[in-house]
């Protein structure tokens, strides 16, 4: 158990570091304190929806989107640099995130191969997932096979190896 926790630990660092290896590598080191910013804001429909504009008179004919999709747009998952990594699907209702392997080579450090947790946390605290089905995915193992949970308009399935990382599938009843 305690080893699970140090793995925990150092994925997180490791995550800090790629993601502040990948704003050097495009210079934008001035953006990193906004973007560690954002990121830590990230965490609520509520912020969501603040930072969503509100439609005018002429545009109010457009559907109003789903909160997967508001999640994938405040989340900045809509990058294009995550494009095989977060999928909308049906019309905006269901996300398919593909996590990054735990079990990576030397060759991967600062490649983009998958979501980082802390990506994923971030979709996932976006469209208000209980803290029981996020225990749930973290204690997953290779072995359990899909699993599955639902609150709400919500349900989650997802499955987890070392050599694949977290994959998440999120879906909002219409």
């Amino acid at each position: 158990m305690a080893s699970n926790r140090s793995n925990q630990r150092r994925t997180i660092v490791l995550d800090r570091h790629r993601w502040a290896k990948w704003i050097q590598a495009r210079g934008w080191t001035l953006a990193l304190p906004l973007m560690m910013v954002a990121l830590a804001g990230c965490g609520g429909a509520k912020a969501a929806d603040a930072s969503t504009p509100t439609p005018s008179v002429a545009t109010s004919s457009a559907p109003a989107e789903s909160l997967v999709q508001q999640a994938f747009r405040s989340c900045h998952l809509d990058n294009s640099i995550f494009a095989d990594y977060a999928i909308l699907g049906d019309g905006g209702y269901t996300i398919t995130m593909k996590g990054e392997p735990t079990n990576q080579s030397i060759s991967d450090y600062g490649k983009v191969i998958g979501l980082t947790y802390t990506e994923i946390m971030c979709e996932l605290k976006a469209v208000e997932v209980p803290d029981s089905v996020v225990s749930q995915m973290n204690a997953t193992r290779a072995l359990d096979g899909m699993q599955r949970a639902s609150w709400n308009k919500m349900s989650a399935s997802w499955t987890y190896h070392p050599d694949h990382g977290l994959q998440v599938i999120l879906t909002e009843s219409k």
